[in-house]
């Protein structure tokens, strides 16, 4: 696709933007080739704002509101439900090649749970006139793109496949669940941020019927969003479902053990000194478990307790997970798991 044209698509997703302030340029480039569109307390896009981080890439930044609200004249779509932005994410989901989602596991993976075409984060690249979706598939991509400062995925097979083994683990836990989800037992999100979940999915949903009533006539959109409220309706299902609940945490607890097993008992990274894009999604992860009151899940597991040390001290995750997390997030008073590395909001 052609510069310009991406530009006009990009300008009209840019304009769901409600306050130009985040719209920003993040490096020196004034016209860089990468646009992303992401939210601060985005898992996802944490994920890849790290890796531009990490390779040094300048880039326009579009920070989303995507949560729908409640005002005074009715319900407040999230930005990234507005048409431009997912009839630009659908251009990038015919690259994925995946059907559009259908239900609700807690999880986000779009290579087990299908495309969902009513979420962060998207990247626009006008170099290569092309539109990418799915985290893990930008975090891959940017990777290819430059190998300099740091190469996150090795060129060695054998290397590759592992890091890669363990991308694919975190890129299906079920962080949505987490997140959203009310624990029968300890439930240790802040008080705010459960005050907005008992109501996000109604939202959600009221925005998103909304939407497809403004959009009655485009055929393509209107079934992007019901499969939207497809997987919104199956969230809104399990959020006080105790046995659903306790699965997801459980299962966590078993990875978190398992990653215990796969770490050296001295060295900083899954791959010994070197950082790779394993150590990415599984920084943002574990910042995203100690926000959540759920740190305590390895106090009995050493090697995943010096790992978090280690991945605390790397500035991109301090910056694109710690700090985006204190900036976006109600305050939290399990987060001082990293007080060491950073500020952190009181509780």
């Amino acid at each position: 696709m052609s510069s310009d044209r991406l530009m006009n698509l990009a300008a009209g997703a840019r304009a769901a933007i409600a306050d130009p302030a985040r719209m920003t340029l993040a490096g020196s480039d004034a016209n860089p080739r990468f646009e992303l569109f992401h939210a601060a307390s985005s898992l996802c896009s944490q994920k890849v704002r790290t890796v531009l981080f990490e390779k040094q890439l300048p880039y326009r930044s579009n920070d989303m509101m995507i949560l729908s609200s409640m005002g005074p004249d009715g319900v407040v779509p999230a930005e990234h439900y507005h048409a431009p932005y997912v009839r630009l994410r659908l251009i990038a989901g015919q690259e994925i090649s995946r059907e559009l989602v259908s239900g609700y596991s807690g999880r986000t993976s779009v290579e087990s749970e299908g495309f969902d075409p009513c979420v962060v984060p998207l990247l626009v690249d006008y170099e290569a006139g092309r539109v990418i979706a799915d985290s893990r598939r930008i975090c891959c991509y940017l990777d290819a793109v430059s190998r300099d400062p740091v190469q996150l995925l090795p060129e060695d097979d054998d290397a590759r496949s592992q890091v890669m083994h363990q991308v694919r683990i975190v890129d299906r836990i079920p962080n949505g669940t987490l997140l959203y989800g009310f624990h029968p037992d300890a439930d240790l999100r802040p008080e705010a941020l459960k005050t907005v979940m008992a109501s996000v999915y109604e939202h959600k949903i009221a925005a998103l019927e909304a939407m497809i009533d403004a959009n009655a006539d485009d055929a393509e959109l209107v079934a992007a969003y019901r499969a939207k409220i497809a997987k919104e309706r199956g969230g809104m299902s399990v959020r006080h479902d105790a046995a659903f609940q306790r699965a997801a945490r459980d299962h966590v607890a078993g990875l978190l053990k398992d990653l215990d097993r796969a770490l050296g008992s001295s060295s900083p990274y899954l791959k010994g000194e070197s950082f790779s894009l394993g150590d990415v999604l599984w920084g943002v992860n574990l910042v995203r478990l100690a926000y959540l009151g759920l740190a305590s899940m390895w106090e009995d597991l050493p090697n995943v307790a010096r790992y978090v040390d280690a991945l605390l001290k790397r500035p991109s995750l301090r910056k694109e997970a710690v700090q985006a997390t204190m900036d976006s997030m109600p305050p939290s008073r399990y987060f001082d798991v990293v007080a060491g590395t950073a500020e952190v909001a009181p509780a």
